[in-house]
């Protein structure tokens, strides 16, 4: 939509060399900008974020501050939660933090965002440390026993709904959810 007509007018098809590299991601677009003198850098900049960059930079500019970008981009992006997500027989409805699958059962905060980081990355093991990072807060407190307990009562509260879906691993991971 207005990103991609922007890429066109600045980008590629109209033969600008301003526009040097984008990224096409679900997770966000930035533009970095060569220096051109003959376009007003801060029209191409508002127009850049009018169409649905989400940051923009000018060269040159410093690998320190791309990288600090980038690190607060993945902040925002890991507190990001998902409305509904589905995943095998299950469907997690993120705003009223219920599970269904043959029945429905409501789930705590914690364990909504577990599940949720957990579905974002199935099929994929997870260790203990990767898991309470992200979904724990960073004023809060957890070790491997509070993320044992919270994943004791997502695999009960699986069963209960009679759901294929299976989170496996031990006490100190790692740990899977699968199908």
């Amino acid at each position: 939509g207005e990103i991609r007509h922007y890429f066109d007018k600045y980008g590629g098809n109209m033969g600008a060399a301003n526009c040097v590299s984008w990224s096409f991601d679900k997770k966000g677009v930035i533009v970095i900008d060569n220096e051109d003198e003959e376009l007003d850098e801060d029209t191409v900049m508002m127009e850049a974020l009018d169409a649905g960059a989400d940051d923009y930079l000018t060269k040159p500019f410093s690998l320190k501050e791309l990288l600090a970008r980038l690190r607060s981009r993945q902040r925002r992006d890991d507190s990001y939660q998902v409305d509904v997500l589905e995943f095998g027989d299950l469907t997690l409805n993120g705003n009223d933090q219920s599970l269904e699958s043959h029945n429905s059962i409501s789930l705590t905060n914690r364990e909504n965002r577990l599940l949720q980081y957990f579905i974002l990355n199935a099929n994929k093991e997870l260790s203990a440390n990767e898991l309470i990072n992200h979904v724990w807060d960073e004023n809060e407190t957890a070790d491997q026993e509070d993320l044992w307990i919270n994943i004791c009562y997502l695999r009960q509260k699986l069963q209960a709904i009679q759901s294929q879906v299976t989170i496996s691993g031990e006490k100190t991971g790692p740990f899977m959810i699968a199908c």
